[in-house]
């Protein structure tokens, strides 16, 4: 008894040693990020950004074209919406990834190429499920928010704004329709939630709404905040009823 006992306290520990070091990297690439965005000017970022999405503005057109038929496809088939739903944020990211290494945006590789690994270790874990008939209705709000201005992101397009934005906006390419299209559909994500992926997620999805809205002027960045935020949220509550539930918080 006593020999079982030890083996999973050790266990235990190996887990928590592996989970605080994880923690421990995943702060320091948040870190990381921080000090690399601030190590450019706004209207660098600016140039660069706009750059990308006049010059990618057809390959955006065909990812919002394929993110879309993902979308619907999923929330309508039921026995494959985990493995579609999970494909579009892991398009989005590798997709960000990719083109980042391309334009050589360095903060942009780092985080996204992160989250690309978060995505799959969750889903291999079976730590990424979705479940829309339960969802509340506050998640669809807050979901609906992050899917509309992920496909409809008023910046970094040309005139007129309003179409070409419904058209060309850099989903899959530049950081803020990507991430809070990543954030609107983990909100959609059910128990047990990817905790990392969550958080790491919703606090890029935050720093980034303010860091447009107060240094770029991208004022529909309000939207990465609320969504973020609502995302964190809500994992935080999630914790405290796995806390209540089963007497310890779960950090996988």
């Amino acid at each position: 008894m006593n020999k079982a006992v030890d083996m999973k306290n050790e266990t235990e520990m190996k887990y928590n040693w592996r989970s605080i070091i994880t923690w421990s990297f995943l702060g320091l690439v948040f870190v990381l990020i921080v000090i690399m965005t601030f190590m450019r000017t706004p209207e660098q970022i600016t140039n660069k950004l706009t750059i990308i999405s006049s010059q990618l503005k057809y390959y955006f057109l065909a990812m919002h074209i394929v993110i879309f038929l993902l979308l619907g496809t999923g929330m309508v088939w039921k026995r494959y919406r985990n493995q579609i739903f999970f494909t579009i944020i892991l398009i989005l990211s590798l997709s960000s990834t990719i083109v980042s290494s391309i334009y050589v945006v360095i903060p942009n590789i780092i985080f996204f190429g992160v989250i690309t690994v978060i995505i799959l270790i969750s889903f291999i874990s079976k730590k990424l499920k979705f479940d829309l008939e339960n969802a509340k209705i506050i998640d669809w709000i807050f979901s609906s928010i992050g899917l509309i201005i992920g496909f409809w992101y008023l910046h970094w397009v040309e005139g007129p704004i309003a179409l070409n934005a419904l058209l060309y906006s850099p989903l899959g390419g530049v950081n803020c329709p990507t991430l809070v299209m990543i954030t609107a559909v983990l909100i959609l994500a059910k128990k047990p939630r990817p905790i990392m992926l969550t958080t790491f997620v919703g606090a890029l999805t935050i720093y980034f709404g303010f860091f447009g809205m107060i240094l770029l002027g991208a004022y529909v960045d309000i939207a990465l905040i609320l969504c973020g935020a609502y995302l964190i949220i809500k994992v935080m509550i999630s914790r405290v009823y796995t806390r209540r539930d089963n007497g310890k918080i779960s950090t996988s």
